[in-house]
């Protein structure tokens, strides 16, 4: 006799990110219940699962954070099987999920980046790593250029996201939400982002492959920017934080790739 099994279901999720290329759900199995993710993101994407269980176990754990690769369908974050088929089962989750692996500790620290604008050009770096005026406790550069500025990429990767529609910009932290970016997904796990682009001041789209010293688009003064500069960063994305990471840069002729100090004037010549 085939037993009829009564649950209860519910669901909560904070994301992060736009949740169009990121699904999590679950089919029914013969012993229970099957949790799956669908991440059509390019960079793999962290998802922490808190279930609400009773009468069912859950193979892979709970409460924990489970990695998504990129581009992957029925991703198998783990099955549900039932303690007692004569029983009431309770199946519920609560999710968070955002880009990159969020338990990547290791990366690429020798990597030599190049400087993000053309050969030719010189730019002073108007404020460097933990700056006072925006940057402190960060690990990120300002570089100050006129609007309308050539920006090249540091380093290859995958564009992951773009965000081009603002305008509007204030020297205050509320308008932060107005930043425009272009969002590098690279090859050690690690992200970089290009912020204050112009409006429409990008040259390039989501799941574009880029490489290193391609023009990517141009600058601006947009979002939380006290003038016309570049802000540049590379980081791990956790779920709802960044580590900030330190780079160095090829300069001059680009021999040697050194720390990039505020207040400094650098020139690319490579």
């Amino acid at each position: 006799m085939k037993t009829t099994l009564r649950f209860f279901f519910f669901i909560s999720s904070i994301t992060i990110f736009s949740q169009d290329n990121f699904k999590l759900y679950y089919e029914e199995t013969e012993n229970g219940f099957m949790i799956l993710a669908d991440n059509n993101e390019y960079s793999p994407v962290s998802a922490k699962m808190d279930f609400r269980l009773e009468n069912l176990t859950s193979t892979n754990g709970n409460n924990k954070v489970f990695i998504v690769p990129a581009r992957t369908t029925r991703h198998i974050i783990t099955d549900l099987q039932v303690v007692d088929r004569k029983n009431q089962i309770k199946l519920g989750y609560e999710s968070t999920y955002n880009y990159g692996d969020h338990t990547q500790k290791e990366y690429d620290n020798d990597f030599n980046y190049y400087l993000p604008f053309q050969k030719g050009d010189e730019y002073w770096l108007s404020q460097g790593y933990n700056g006072k005026i925006s940057h402190q406790n960060e690990n990120a550069l300002d570089f100050k250029m006129p609007v309308g500025t050539k920006i090249y990429a540091a380093r290859g990767g995958v564009v992951v996201d773009v965000e081009e529609s603002y305008s509007k910009s204030c020297t205050t932290a509320e308008c932060a939400k107005y930043n425009n970016y272009i969002l590098i997904y690279h090859e050690d796990g690690t992200f970089a982002e290009y912020t204050h682009i112009k409006k429409n001041g990008a040259s390039v789209v989501i799941g574009d492959q880029i490489k290193i010293g391609q023009f990517i688009g141009y600058s601006g003064d947009v979002g939380w920017a006290t003038g016309p500069h570049l802000h540049f960063i590379v980081f791990f994305q956790r779920l709802t934080d960044r580590v900030t990471l330190k780079t160095k840069f090829l300069t001059g002729k680009g021999k040697q790739a050194i720390s990039l100090i505020e207040r400094e004037k650098y020139i690319r010549e490579y």
